[in-house]
């Protein structure tokens, strides 16, 4: 039993443990650092994706004249989930 206790506190054990600790926080940095990078770039996508298709449904007479402000909603919908799923 006391070996156990030995080896848990050997200085190779902490040394094994300050570098898993230090990969750890390396990762939860690099997570974090990916979760904003994929925000920032979903933000982006939809800016660059709602505008074209809202502008197009709101200016063509065609769409103005002929669809309700359900059916132009739908069609904004839809450009967005087609380019974001």
């Amino acid at each position: 039993m006391a070996k156990g206790n030995v080896a848990a506190n050997s200085p190779l054990e902490r040394t094994s443990l300050a570098s898993l600790d230090q990969k750890l926080a390396l990762a939860k940095r690099c997570a974090h650092e990916g979760v904003i990078a994929g925000t920032k770039a979903a933000v982006v996508a939809t800016v660059a994706t709602a505008i074209p298709t809202l502008a197009s449904v709101r200016m063509l007479p065609w769409a103005r004249a002929n669809l309700n402000p359900t059916a132009q909603a739908l069609i904004i919908s839809t450009g967005y989930f087609t380019n974001h799923c």
